[in-house]
C-alpha cells in the first residue's frame, strides 16, 4: 500500500483553515457578502398600520389578501390550515363585508366555497373572466400529492352566502420526485394571474430562494404539470405575490420585506427590473395592489399596512 505524504496532508488542511479565516474576515468586513438578509434587517423600515381587519373572530389563521377584479372596494381573504372553505370579503378601512339581507338564524361564517375542502388554503388570484382562483398548495413537509387549485365564479358579498360551485384542479411540481423531497422547496403560498396564465411562487426551505412555476392551463379534466420557469434569491420565505391591473408590475411577499419586478422591454418575468423594500411588519401573509402605486399588506395579527411603489429601491 502506497504511504500517503504527510506534507500534502498538512498543507491541505493549512490551505482549508487559511480559507476559513479568510471566510470569516470578510465577513466581519463586508457582512452583506454573505448575510445581505441581515443588512437588509438593519436598514428595514418599521411599518406601523393604519387599521386592522375586523373579522368577528371569523379569520384566526387569515392568509392571502386579494383585490376584487370586478367589485368596488372589496378585498378577499381566506383562512389556512384544514379551516372551512370560506371567502372572507373586507374593505379597504378593514371593515368586514356582510349580506345587506341576511334573513339566516344561522351566525355568518363567511362565503361558503361550493364543492370544496380546505387543505390548506394559502393564496388568492384572478383570472382575466372575473373568476376567483383559490391555491391549496400550503405543504409544508412537501408530501402531498393531491395540491390544487380552485376556480369559480366571484361571489357578491354583499348577497351571497354560498358560491357557485367550484372547479377544481390539480397540479404537480414536475421537479419533484421523492415525497419528502430532500430539498424542501416545493411549498407555496404565492400565485398570481399573467398573460393568460396562473403563475406560483414557492416557499423554500432548502434554500433562499423561490421557484417560479407556470401553469399549462387550468382544464380541470387532467392534472397540470407545472413548468419550471426558473428562480431568484429572495433572502427569505415567500408569503405571497400580486400583479397590478395594468400587468405591469409583480410584488412578492417575504418575511423580510417585498420585492417590485417591473416590465420593461424583457418579457420574461425573472427578467424584470428587480427593486426590494425592507421592512418589519410581524410575519405577513398577504400583499395585493390597491392601485397602481400603492400595496396592503396584511400579517397574522390581521394589521394592514400600507405601502408605495416609491419606497423601493
Amino acid at each position: 500500500m502506497k504511504k500517503k505524504s504527510k506534507t500534502k496532508f498538512f498543507s491541505k488542511n493549512i490551505y482549508n483553515d487559511y480559507l476559513f479565516w479568510l471566510a470569516i474576515t470578510v465577513s466581519l468586513l463586508m457582512p452583506n457578502v454573505f448575510f445581505p438578509s441581515a443588512i437588509e434587517a438593519e436598514e428595514a423600515s418599521r411599518l406601523s398600520p393604519y387599521s386592522i381587519l375586523r373579522d368577528n373572530g371569523l379569520l384566526p389563521e387569515g392568509s392571502a389578501f386579494f383585490k376584487s377584479p370586478n367589485l368596488e372596494n372589496v378585498f378577499w381573504a381566506v383562512n389556512d390550515s384544514k379551516n372551512a372553505p370560506a371567502l372572507f370579503a373586507f374593505d379597504a378601512s378593514g371593515e368586514m363585508i356582510l349580506p345587506d339581507n341576511n334573513v339566516s338564524s344561522q351566525p355568518y361564517k363567511g362565503i361558503t366555497v361550493s364543492n370544496a375542502s380546505n387543505r390548506d388554503w394559502e393564496a388568492l388570484a384572478g383570472d382575466d373572466k372575473g373568476n376567483i382562483i383559490i391555491c391549496d398548495a400550503g405543504n409544508n413537509k412537501n408530501m402531498r400529492k393531491d395540491l390544487a387549485v380552485y376556480l369559480l365564479p366571484e361571489p357578491d358579498p354583499r348577497v351571497d352566502l354560498a358560491s357557485k360551485p367550484a372547479e377544481k384542479i390539480f397540479f404537480s411540481y414536475p421537479d419533484q420526485k421523492k415525497f419528502p423531497p430532500k430539498k424542501k422547496n416545493f411549498d407555496s403560498e404565492a400565485c398570481f394571474w399573467h398573460d393568460g396564465h396562473l403563475f406560483l411562487f414557492t416557499k423554500n426551505r432548502a434554500d433562499s430562494k423561490t421557484k417560479l412555476y407556470r401553469f399549462p392551463s387550468l382544464n380541470p379534466k387532467k392534472k397540470q404539470v407545472l413548468k419550471l420557469i426558473g428562480s431568484f434569491e429572495t433572502g427569505g420565505m415567500v408569503t405571497d405575490a400580486a400583479v397590478n391591473a395594468s400587468g405591469n408590475r409583480i410584488a412578492v411577499l417575504t418575511y423580510y420585506g417585498a420585492y417590485l419586478l417591473e416590465k420593461g422591454k424583457k418579457k420574461k418575468i425573472l427578467s424584470w427590473h428587480r427593486k426590494f423594500y425592507p421592512f418589519s411588519a410581524g410575519q405577513c401573509e398577504g400583499i395585493t395592489f390597491a392601485d397602481d402605486e400603492t400595496l396592503l399588506i396584511t400579517n397574522e395579527n390581521r394589521n394592514i399596512y400600507r405601502i408605495s411603489v416609491s419606497d423601493f429601491r
